[in-house]
């Protein structure tokens, strides 16, 4: 028997404003957790990519500060990065260094991320898939969201409002890093509200 897949859900404006609203920004750990969920949100990168990145991958092209990412099959793609979430970058950085030195597995590369030890009492060490988990379960909590929420919601999220927006569905596949445009096809959808509004808009009647 074929298991149901459960849809992949995606959240909306005051959902986003609710989750970016619990990071306590006065505090290192806040600081990480705002910019990275800004960094996921505002690029749609896969859990295992924002994990791996360096500062290194931090660069300009064309005068636009962009990421430059290795994704699935070892395919690089450049997606452009917002002043907002560079400031939330910047931010993060700079009370890193304010903290105290990390410890360096490769002087070749600098982890953007780190995973912070919950009660200050271990070293931190690069940003891992379960902290990226535990953090979107923290948020959701503490913002009171009922829905299902994961790491992949702030991908799904980031296409379609994209696509709300009147992005091209080939612009928003490059972005993604998908393979087939298929793949990207399943977020071509609009929310409740968008509906409303847009049969609201009609005007028959004489």
């Amino acid at each position: 028997m074929a298991t149901i897949k459960r849809p992949s859900e995606f959240l909306t404006a005051d959902e986003v404003k609710a989750l970016l609203r619990v990071p306590d920004r006065r505090t290192l750990k806040g600081k990480r957790d705002y910019a990275l969920l800004l960094l996921m949100l505002s690029s749609g990168l896969r859990k295992a990519e924002v994990c791996s990145l360096s500062i290194e991958n931090l660069t300009t092209y064309r005068n636009q500060t962009v990421v430059d990412v290795i994704g699935k099959g070892q395919k690089h793609r450049r997606i452009p990065i917002t002043g907002e979430v560079m400031e939330a970058i910047i931010d993060y950085q700079k009370a890193m260094k304010i903290a105290g030195p990390r410890p360096v597995v490769d002087p070749e590369v600098r982890p953007l991320f780190f995973t912070l030890g919950e009660r200050g009492d271990t070293k931190p060490v690069q940003l891992t898939p379960k902290a990226v988990d535990c953090l979107i379960r923290r948020v959701k909590k503490a913002a009171l969201l009922s829905k299902r929420i994961t790491p992949h919601t702030t991908r799904h999220t980031f296409a379609t409002s994209l696509l709300d927006e009147g992005t091209d569905l080939r612009t928003v596949q490059e972005l993604l890093g998908h393979e087939h445009i298929k793949t990207t096809e399943k977020y071509l959808h609009t929310s409740d509200e968008k509906k409303i509004d847009a049969v609201a808009r009609l005007q028959f009647a004489l």
